[in-house]
């Protein structure tokens, strides 16, 4: 009887051990189990259009979530670059959220319609030169050193036309180095609209009229410039190469290098400085340095004109030295001069 009594009772102890030890693994699976990970919804579209240089989920994708803050927030996020204006590209939707969104949002969970592949055109409009002549214009006219009115400027391709995105643009200019260009000149307008740039060949030609000395009668080699031999005239130099002369040199600096004919544009390249200082002239020679300024008399073994570099024997030593002429009859020796 009291075996009986004794194995009823580890019955029931084991059953009360048995189902304590049940409720504690069923506390302790619920305890472990994460939370549930937010669900959002993104039904893709077949085929749409953006205007802009990039791709946002919310072009491409109805976003769906409880929470309004998150389903904004995957709307503006930046899901690949759009294709060119007026071109296409094609996005992978598996591959889109595999790769680009879940590692972003690894606590969300993402279900999705049956679109495997969007198309995604980019808008566009035509766009011409035409559209940016007045820019164009006032870049030149920053950039030329011709006097107002002594030039005309023209665009000679104005029609020409690229594809680009709608909406703004920012545009710049550039390729005019030379404030003196004359002729025909390629600029480049250069067009941004986001990430794009485009840049555009600009053809202009550049006329330019201006006052200019001719000769008003054949000029000898030789023969100094004057008053008598030669006139101011306003004259077409636009396919003229060489820089003319606007004035008379000064009396007695220059000579005619060769011999000009009646009309003929005058320019820095056919005139000769007329010499200082001969060969064989007398000179005084001045050295210069820091400290010291002394003059000896020497002979001149070269010819030359304000600023040249000559040699010249110093008569008291017998030595050679290179001097700057300085004036008629003149030359100077600074302390750094060179001496032989």
């Amino acid at each position: 009887m009291k075996r009986r009594y004794h194995n009823k009772i580890n019955t029931i102890g084991g059953i009360a051990g048995v189902s304590a030890l049940v409720v504690m693994f069923a506390l302790a699976g619920t305890a472990s189990s994460s939370p549930r990970r937010a669900s959002v919804s993104l039904q893709f579209v077949d085929s749409t259009m953006v205007n802009d240089t990039v791709i946002r989920l919310g072009d491409i994708a109805r976003v769906e979530s409880q929470d309004a803050a998150l389903a904004a927030r995957l709307r503006a996020l930046t899901v690949g670059e759009a294709a060119p204006a007026g071109f296409n590209r094609f996005v992978n939707t598996e591959d889109l959220i595999t790769f680009r969104i879940q590692p972003q949002f690894r606590d969300l969970q993402f279900t999705t319609g049956h679109h495997k592949r969007v198309k995604v055109i980019s808008d566009y409009q035509d766009r011409n030169i035409a559209e940016f002549e007045e820019q164009i214009r006032s870049y030149a006219a920053s950039r030329l050193g011709w006097e107002t009115g002594d030039w005309t400027f023209v665009i000679n391709n104005l029609q020409t036309s690229w594809k680009s995105g709608r909406g703004a643009v920012q545009a710049e200019v550039t390729g005019l180095d030379n404030p003196f260009a004359k002729g025909n000149v390629s600029l480049t307008l250069i067009v941004r609209q986001g990430s794009r740039v485009s840049r555009i060949p600009v053809q202009c030609r550049i006329t330019v009229k201006t006052a200019v000395l001719v000769a008003s009668r054949p000029i000898q080699r030789g023969e100094e410039l004057t008053a008598e031999n030669t006139m101011v005239q306003v004259t077409d130099i636009t396919s003229f190469s060489m820089n003319p002369l606007r004035a008379i040199p000064a009396a007695g600096t220059v000579t005619a290098a060769r011999s000009a004919s009646m009309g003929s544009i005058l320019h820095g390249n056919m005139l000769r400085a007329i010499p200082l200082v001969s060969r064989g002239d007398q000179v005084r020679i001045h050295f210069i340095g820091e400290r010291v300024r002394i003059s000896v008399i020497g002979v001149a073994r070269d010819n030359g004109g304000s600023g040249d570099r000559i040699w010249v024997e110093n008569l008291q030593t017998g030595k050679l030295i290179r001097a700057a002429v300085s004036g008629r009859g003149s030359v100077t020796v600074h302390q750094e001069g060179d001496r032989s």
